[in-house]
């Protein structure tokens, strides 16, 4: 059997230790050693451990002299370990008990410089959740590496490395206390040649420990945030992988700097923001050029959810995105009076609720700010509900499940001649109050389909009815040259992203559900990307 060397640097974590010694040493998976790297801690951690490695001969226990943070125990364990694989595990989190099997499973059969489980567990006090990344799977190649860098968390506790492969490459972490993590990703998943995903998910990710958004936390490991940046940067440089992923680790770090003064603006930290804001200027502005993307300062999404998933962090992530989801043309810009509808989700009871009233239309027509306007056609596979007075609403799935709309007056079946022409009225509505807006409104039409196909990155098959999910993909195929040849004409500014059709399949494990109307989130990193590298540089002309 193949040794595994399990790290787990310790610190403080007294109150949790013991839960998590157990999840390693009752793994399914016997042929082990476990490397616990302690740092001089205010608690009884090392009293705890000693009673561990009394009870199991496979622990190895290293105090350290003084305390260097994660990034350092890590290094120290690589250097120390045996095994044919390395598994690091957090000291406050815990495993299922046949996780590291797997882990090593697959590793063993697919010959992968790593392999990660698509998510994890999220535990915060009694309550567990199911998060989830990218669709399982093989990655190679820049476009595998590429969705890996974006849509991955960059963590190491839920991955089993080929050691041998991390000392080839020198691969080891920054000796800082926080986001070591963050700046290591930078480098490690470049100087991969294959990755690979499994759906089987076995950590337990204990959230309301580490998460800690207090004024002077926040401060504090702002300057881990900048040394890891600097990590990265430099290590990518050095080793010749920086001009080939630029744009990537540029897209990489602009995603997270603007999520982080996201929620310094959130907590009201100033000092936070006035670091954050020197992070953006010496890293993106100076060293990466990128200097556009405030230019917009409010940002719609008109369309299906799926069109958040692609639009949701790439332009200005800072921002409150004004989503107008499950809302067809048709409903979108007749008006209706104010109502207020019944739903178990509060997100799904807004966009009905905007869907029935027009507050799309009134959005567009009051604009006074410079902005961005994302659109898809996706909703418009389902019916429109004509109410009393002539306006529409649409029967969306977020329709389907809420209470209290009004009275329907009749259902006008998606892809009649009677939609088809009610389609058309709108569209000539939404031409007009973009014409009368062009100064201040942008569109980026995001060619959306519906998924034909179900599956994970190594195979896929057929939805069942698949002349029907056709027929829907070619009737949005018209609206779309149709509202852009008259977005042109009119001069509205407009700009067109289509999906790339080797990713056009919705994802089996997909924690929303495997359903035609949903792509893979592999894909929507990609087109996350793709519009990061037309929008870095400002909005084009045509």
């Amino acid at each position: 059997m193949k040794k595994v060397s399990v790290i787990v640097p310790v610190y403080n974590v007294g109150e949790y230790i013991d839960q998590c010694m157990e999840s390693i040493c009752g793994q399914t998976y016997r042929e082990q050693e476990i490397l616990v790297i302690y740092d001089e801690s205010a608690d009884d951690s090392l009293e705890r451990l000693r009673c561990w490695s009394e009870r199991d001969k496979r622990i190895r226990l290293v105090i350290n002299d003084e305390r260097k943070g994660l990034g350092a125990a890590r290094n120290k364990g690589l250097r120390m370990a045996s095994g044919d694989y390395v598994v690091y595990v957090d000291s406050d989190d815990w495993l299922k008990e046949d996780f590291i099997e797997t882990l090593c499973q697959a590793i063993g059969e697919t010959g992968a410089d790593y392999v990660s489980s698509i998510g994890y567990f999220e535990a915060d006090n009694e309550k567990i959740e199911k998060t989830t990344t990218l669709p399982a799977g093989t990655y190679t190649g820049d476009l595998g590496r590429i969705m890996v860098l974006l849509g991955e968390a960059p963590v190491v506790w839920k991955k089993i490395f080929n050691r041998e492969w991390l000392l080839k490459k020198q691969l080891f972490q920054p000796e800082i206390f926080s986001y070591e993590d963050w700046g290591y990703d930078i480098v490690l998943v470049p100087e991969t040649e294959k990755i690979v995903l499994i759906p089987e998910i076995g950590v337990f990710y204990r959230r309301n420990h580490k998460d800690d958004l207090s004024h002077d936390v926040m401060i504090r490991i702002l300057g881990d945030f900048r040394r890891t940046l600097e990590f990265g940067l430099s290590q990518a440089r050095e080793r010749g992988i920086f001009k080939r992923y630029r744009l990537a680790i540029e897209a990489y770090i602009a995603h997270d700097v603007f999520w982080r003064e996201q929620l310094a603006r959130e907590a009201g930290n100033e000092e936070a923001l006035r670091l954050l804001q020197g992070i953006r200027k010496d890293f993106l502005e100076e060293q990466f050029g990128c200097r556009h993307l405030y230019e917009f300062k409010r940002h719609i999404c008109m369309g299906s959810f799926a069109l958040r998933w692609i639009v949701q962090s790439t332009t200005a992530p800072l921002k409150k995105l004004e989503h107008f989801a499950f809302s067809g043309l048709a409903a979108a810009m007749s008006y209706h009076e104010a109502v207020e509808v019944r739903h178990d989700n509060r997100l799904r009871k807004r966009q009905v609720e905007q869907d029935i009233s027009g507050a799309f239309a009134e959005a567009i027509s009051q604009l006074t700010e410079k902005t961005i306007l994302f659109m898809d056609f996706l909703e418009e596979r389902n019916p429109v509900l004509e109410m009393q007075g002539g306006a529409y609403m649409t029967e969306s799935e977020a329709y389907l499940g809420a209470e209290g709309a009004p009275p329907v007056k009749r259902r006008i079946a998606s892809g009649t001649p009677e939609f088809m022409d009610l389609w058309r009225r709108a569209r000539r509505k939404l031409e007009e109050a973009l014409s009368s807006k062009r100064e201040l409104v942008s569109v980026v039409l995001v060619r959306n389909r519906m998924s034909e196909r179900y599956g994970n990155m190594d195979s896929t098959r057929e939805f069942d009815g698949i002349e029907e999910i056709r027929r829907n993909n070619e009737m949005f195929a018209e609206m779309e040259d149709d509202f852009l040849s008259r977005c042109r004409a009119a001069g509205v500014k407009v700009m067109e992203l289509s999906l790339p059709k080797e990713l056009r399949f919705a994802d089996e494990d997909f924690r929303h559900g495997c359903e035609p109307q949903y792509m893979n989130s592999a894909l929507y990193i990609w087109m996350r990307y793709e519009l990061y590298k037309k929008l870095r540089d400002g909005f084009p002309d045509t």
